[in-house]
C-alpha cells in the first residue's frame, strides 16, 4: 500500500493550520500508561524451532506508550533469565525506537536454544518490566553437523520393464526409546517430496513438502519437535516419498503441462535424509539418521504427479513403513545410498537449508454442498467455491474397486464437468484414484499434489455418497492475514472474498500462477499484485525466500543469457526464446523487465513495509547482475527489450516498449534508492543515472500532445497509468494525462482495459490522483470485463482474465483488494514512511456505499479506519493507530459542515479545505463526526 494525498504538512506538524490560523501542535506525552513489549518474534515466528540464520532478526511490538529505549537479555533458558542471568547475550540499552529487525549479534550455535526477552523506556524515562521470555532454537548449520546420508531404492525407476508406471519408493526405521525424552528434533527433507509419520501418524500438520527451490542451489529441511510423540520401546519412523517438480514424468493417459516452447527435466529419483535426534533427561543422546540400515519398499502410492493428480492401492497396505514388524515383510530391502556428484540434482556440494517460510497446512475441511447423480453411476460434488485442496475419501468397498476423482474448476451448461480450463482432456486426465483394500471403512488423501478445483466428478463408489463420504481439505502456506475489509456493499464484498480466495489458491511453498494447468513460480504474477498481497498477509517471512528462488535460478555465466531471471523461478522448465506474434506485438516468453524486475521491487516493497533491509543486502549482487543484463539486452536489441508487455490487456494498443521501459525505469528507481538505504553512494548515482536516461527516453518516444492535451503512448488506461505511477510525467503535466486516464476509462464504459502489468498502476495512478470514484464505477461494473461481472456471472475465484476466460483460478488481477483497504477504508503508509510509522488515513466515500471499514496489521500493531453514514445525516469516522506510530486523517468535509474530533489524545487540526479537514494524532482511538 502507497500514501496518498501527502503533503509536507504530513511531515509538519509543528507548522498545522486551526481554522483562525497558526497553532503549536499539541506535545506527545506518555501518558499514565506505563511503557511495555508484548508479540515477541524471532524471524517473525513465535518461539521457532530449527533455524539458520547466525544472526536471526528478533522484533516485539511496544504497547502502553512510545518506545525511546530497548535492552535485550538472552540465556540458554527461560529459568537463566528469571534469576537474571543473561548468559547468551545482552545488548544493554540502546536508545531507539526500533522494535524490529534487530538481529541477535551472540555467538550461536547448532541445536542451541536461547530464551530471550526486552524491556523498552518511553518518553518520560520510564522503563518496563522484563517482557515474558521468547524463545528460538537453531537447526543444523553446517554440512559437518549432519551424520545422515541420502538414501534411495535401488529397486526403483521411473517406468517397469512392461511400460507400467512404478510405486513411489517408501522409507522406515523401527529404534528403541528408553528413558524419559527431554528432548527429540527430527531434521528431514526429501526430493521430490515426502510425507512422515512416526508410529503410523504424521510429525506434523504440515503438507506438500518440501517448499520448492532450485534444488541444485539448495534443498529445504524442516525440524519437527517429537518430544510428545515418541513412546517409550520400539518406534517406527516411516518416510513416503512423491514426485513433486522434481521428476516430471510424462505418462500416457495423465495430463502433462508442456508445450512446444519448453523443456522439461526429471532431476533424479525419490530420495531422502532424515536425523532424529533424542536427549534423555538423564543427559544420554542417540541419533538415528538414514544409512543403509534403514529399509525400503515400493510403496502403496502407485502414481504421484505434481500437474497430474495422484493414486493409491491399499492392498499395498504392507509396504506402509507404520510398524517394525512390516519393515521385515518380504516386499522389503536396505536402502542404498544416493551417489552425489557435481552433475546430479543435488549436488554433492549443495547445502541443506532450513526453510523460513511458513508452511502449507489443511486451513479447513469443507463438505459437498451438493451431490448430483450423473445416471450413469457417477456422482459430480459441488463444494460451493473454487479452491485449493484435495479430496479425502472415508468409504469402504470390495478389495481391488477403485473411487475415481476427477477435478474440475466449471460446469458445462448442461450440468456436465467441463474440465477445460485445467488443462485436462478426456484422454489426458487430472485424476486421484484409491483402491480399496477391502477391510472395513477406509480413509486415504493425497499427500504429494493438489488441484484448484470446485467440483470432483466420483467414479467407483458402492453406494450414493453422503456429506462426509468424500469431502475437500483446502490448503493454503499458513501466512498470517494482515488486512481485512467488509462494506455496505455485498457485491463490494464478494469481490474481496473471490480476491482472497484466489491468493490462498495459488500460495503454497511458492506462489503460483494457478493450481492446475501450470502451476508455476511466476515472478511478475507475484510483483504484479504485491500490493495486494502484502494488504492481505503477512508475508515477512514467506516472500525473502521467493527472492532467493530467483536468485538462485539466475542464469549463470556459462548459461545461456547470464543474468537473466527467467519468468517463473525456480525455473523448472526453460522456456525457449522462441518469437511468437500477438496483438501487442512481437512477444518473447523466456524474458520480460516487468517479470525480472520483481528481484529489485519486491525488496524493495519488503523494505517499505516491514523495514527489511536483510533482503535487499543478501541479494543486491543479484539485482546488479540482472540490470547489467538488461542493458546489454537492450543494446543488442537496438534499444528495444524483447518481453510480453501488457500482459493478458483487454486493450492491446499499449505500446509494448512503453510497458517495458516503464518497469525497467522503476527498477533503476528502486535500485537507487536501496543502494542509497545500503550506503552504497556510487551505486547510487550510477542508477540514478540509469533511471534518468530511461526517463528522458520515455519522454522522447511516448509522450504526445493534441488539442485535448497531454498524454502518453496510444492514449490507452495502461499507457498513461504507467506513466503516471512510474513518476515520468512532469507536473506541470500531471492534471492533464490524469483527465486523459479518466476520460480513457469513460471512453471503455467504465471497465478495466489493462492487463496484470498495467492494473497495479491504474488503481495507483487513479488514487493518487483523488479520482477513487472512477475507480469505484469500474470495480462494481457488472458488465464484462470486470470484478463484477465476474462476481454476477458466478465465479468463486479471480480467472485469468476479466472477461472469465482462461484458468479460472488466477490471482495476479487481484490489485483491487489493496484498494479497497487503503482506498475506500483509506489506511496508508505515508510517503517516505518505512515499517508504517506514519501512517495516513483518507477514506474514499464513493459510489453508493454507506459504510466501509478496513484494519491492518503493522509492524506496530493493528491500524483500523471504519466511516459510515448514519440515518441523521452524520458522517463519522472511527480511527485506531498503534503504539509507535503516529497518522494524518483527512476527513471528508466541507467548510459549511460542523465538525467534532475526540480521541485518546487532543487531534491537532492542521489544515482545512474546501472539501477535506486534515488533522494529526498520535497512537490511539479518535472518532470524528461531521454533521
Amino acid at each position: 500500500m502507497r500514501g496518498t494525498h501527502t503533503t509536507a504538512l504530513a511531515v509538519a506538524a509543528a507548522l498545522a493550520l486551526t481554522v483562525s490560523g497558526v497553532a503549536q501542535a499539541a506535545p506527545r506525552t506518555s501518558g499514565t500508561t506505563r511503557p511495555y513489549a508484548v508479540d515477541l518474534k524471532t524471524e517473525n515466528k513465535v518461539d521457532p524451532i530449527g533455524i539458520d540464520d547466525r544472526a536471526p532478526l528478533l522484533s516485539w511490538r511496544p504497547a502502553g506508550a512510545e518506545q525511546t529505549a530497548y535492552e535485550i537479555r538472552a540465556a540458554h533458558s527461560a529459568d537463566a533469565l528469571r534469576t537474571g542471568r543473561a548468559d547468551a547475550w545482552r545488548t544493554g540499552k540502546v536508545v531507539s525506537a526500533a522494535s524490529d529487525n534487530i538481529p541477535f549479534t551472540g555467538t550461536l550455535t547448532a541445536r542451541e536454544p536461547v530464551a530471550w526477552q526486552v524491556r523498552v523506556w518511553d518518553r518520560a524515562g520510564r522503563v518496563s518490566k522484563w517482557s515474558s521470555p521468547a524463545t528460538f532454537e537453531m537447526g543444523l548449520l553446517n554440512a559437518s553437523d549432519w551424520s545422515a546420508r541420502w538414501i534411495e531404492n535401488s529397486s526403483y525407476d521411473y517406468t517397469r520393464p512392461d511400460g507400467t508406471v512404478s510405486p513411489l519408493p517408501v522409507f522406515g526405521k523401527a529404534f528403541a526409546v528408553r528413558g524419559k525424552v527431554a528432548k527429540a528434533r527430527l531434521y528431514m527433507t526429501g526430493l521430490g517430496m515426502y510425507a512422515t509419520t512416526l508410529n503410523g501418524r504424521p510429525v506434523s500438520t504440515n503438507v506438500l513438502e518440501p517448499g520448492q527451490t532450485t534444488y541444485s542451489a539448495e534443498v529445504d529441511y524442516r525440524t519437527y519437535d517429537l518430544t510428545r510423540q515418541l513412546r517409550d520401546g520400539t518406534n517406527t519412523l516411516g518416510i513416503a516419498t512423491g514426485s513433486g517438480a522434481y521428476q516430471r514424468v510424462k505418462t500416457p493417459g495423465h495430463y502433462f503441462f508442456g508445450g512446444g516452447l519448453e523443456t522439461y527435466t526429471v532431476y533424479g529419483e525419490p530420495k531422502a535424509i532424515a536425523q532424529l535426534e533424542i536427549t534423555y533427561t538423564d543427559g544420554r543422546r542417540e541419533t538415528f539418521g538414514t544409512d543403509t540400515s534403514w529399509r525400503t519398499a515400493l510403496g502403496p502410492t502407485t502414481y504421484s504427479s505434481w500437474w497430474s493428480g495422484e493414486e493409491y492401492d491399499a492392498r499395498r497396505s504392507a509396504t506402509a513403513p507404520t510398524s517394525a514388524a512390516r519393515l521385515d515383510g518380504p516386499d522389503w530391502q536396505n536402502a542404498s545410498l544416493v551417489k552425489l556428484s557435481s552433475s546430479t540434482t543435488p549436488r554433492d556440494t549443495t547445502p541443506l537449508r532450513a526453510d523460513p517460510r511458513p508452511p502449507v497446512t489443511v486451513a479447513r475441511t469443507i463438505e459437498p454442498v451438493s451431490i448430483t447423480p450423473d445416471g450413469t453411476g457417477s456422482y459430480i460434488l459441488d463444494f460451493g467455491a473454487n479452491r485449493s485442496g484435495w479430496p479425502s475419501v472415508k468409504v469402504s468397498g470390495p478389495a481391488g474397486n477403485t473411487v475415481s476423482m476427477i477435478p474440475a474448476e466449471k460446469l458445462n451448461a448442461d450440468g456436465t464437468m467441463d474440465i477445460s480450463s485445467t488443462g485436462a482432456t478426456a484422454t489426458n486426465q487430472i485424476a486421484y484414484r484409491y483402491t480399496f483394500s477391502g477391510h472395513g471403512t477406509e480413509t486415504w488423501h493425497p499427500r504429494f499434489t493438489y488441484s484448484g478445483f470446485r467440483y470432483l466428478k466420483v467414479d467407483g463408489l458402492p453406494t450414493a455418497p453422503k456429506a462426509d463420504t468424500i469431502t475437500m481439505q483446502v490448503m493454503h502456506a499458513s501466512n498470517p492475514r494482515a488486512g481485512d475489509f467488509t462494506s455496505s456493499s455485498q457485491l463490494v464484498n464478494e469481490i474481496h472474498a473471490i480476491t482472497l480466495r484466489s491468493m490462498q489458491s495459488n500460495m503454497m511453498s511458492v506462489l503460483t500462477d494457478c493450481p492446475d494447468r501450470e502451476k508455476g513460480p511466476y515472478t511478475g504474477d507475484n510483483l504484479h499484485n504485491i500490493d495486494a498481497l502484502l494488504t492481505d498477509y503477512d508475508l515477512s517471512s514467506y516472500e525473502p525466500q521467493l527472492v532467493r528462488n530467483m536468485a538462485t535460478a539466475q542464469r549463470q555465466p556459462g548459461d545461456e543469457s547470464p543474468g537473466l531471471i527467467a519468468n517463473i523461478a525456480p525455473e523448472f522448465h526453460r522456456v525457449a526464446p522462441v518469437k511468437l506474434q500477438y496483438p501487442q506485438g512481437t512477444i518473447e516468453f523466456l524474458d520480460e523487465v516487468n517479470w525480472g524486475s520483481a528481484v529489485i521491487r519486491i525488496p524493495w516493497q519488503l523494505y517499505k513495509t516491514y523495514g527489511d533491509t536483510r533482503t535487499m543486502s543478501l541479494y543486491y549482487d543479484n539485482m546488479v547482475k540482472w540490470l547489467a543484463y538488461e542493458a546489454a539486452n537492450k543494446a543488442a536489441n537496438k534499444g528495444d527489450i524483447p518481453g510480453l508487455g501488457d500482459w493478458s490487456a483487454g486493450d492491446n494498443t499499449t505500446p509494448m516498449q512503453l510497458a517495458i521501459l516503464a518497469g525497467y525505469f522503476t527498477a533503476a528507481h528502486d535500485m537507487a534508492q536501496i543502494a542509497g538505504v545500503l550506503g552504497k553512494e556510487s551505486d547510487e548515482s550510477k542508477y540514478d543515472a540509469l533511471a534518468s536516461g530511461l526517463a528522458g527516453e520515455f519522454t522522447t518516444r511516448f509522450r504526445h500532445e493534441d488539442a485535448e492535451g497531454v498524454y502518453y503512448g496510444s492514449d490507452s488506461e495502461t499507457s498513461n497509468a504507467m506513466a503516471l505511477d512510474a513518476g515520468l510525467v512532469p507536473v506541470a503535466d500531471q492534471q492533464q494525462v490524469l483527465d486523459r486516464l479518466v476520460a480513457s476509462v469513460r471512453k471503455a464504459g467504465d471497465h478495466i482495459t489493462s492487463g496484470s502489468v498495467g492494473l497495479g498502476p491504474l488503481f495507483r495512478s487513479l488514487h493518487a490522483g483523488g479520482r477513487d470514484e472512477v475507480i469505484y464505477d469500474m470495480v462494481v461494473n457488472r458488465t464484462s470485463p470486470g470484478y463484477g461481472s465476474l462476481v454476477t456471472s458466478g465465479h468463486t475465484t479471480l480467472s485469468e482474465s476479466l472477461d472469465g476466460s482462461g484458468s479460472q483460478n488466477h490471482h495476479f488481477l487481484g490489485q483491487v483488494d489493496a484498494w479497497l483497504v487503503n482506498g475506500l477504508a483509506g489506511i496508508n503508509q505515508a510517503a517516505g514512511s518505512v515499517g508504517y510509522r506514519e501512517l495516513e488515513i483518507a477514506p474514499a466515500v464513493v459510489g453508493d456505499l454507506t459504510h466501509a471499514s478496513g484494519s491492518y496489521r503493522t509492524p506496530h500493531g493493528v491500524v483500523t479506519s471504519a466511516w459510515q453514514k448514519d440515518g441523521k445525516g452524520r458522517f463519522i469516522l472511527k480511527v485506531s493507530v498503534p503504539v509507535g506510530s503516529t497518522a494524518v486523517v483527512r476527513v471528508p468535509a466541507t467548510t459549511q459542515d460542523h465538525l467534532t474530533a475526540n480521541g485518546s489524545t487532543r487531534p491537532f487540526l492542521q489544515e482545512r479545505t474546501a472539501s477535506t479537514v486534515t488533522y494529526r494524532v498520535f497512537a490511539g482511538s479518535y472518532t470524528f463526526t461531521v454533521v
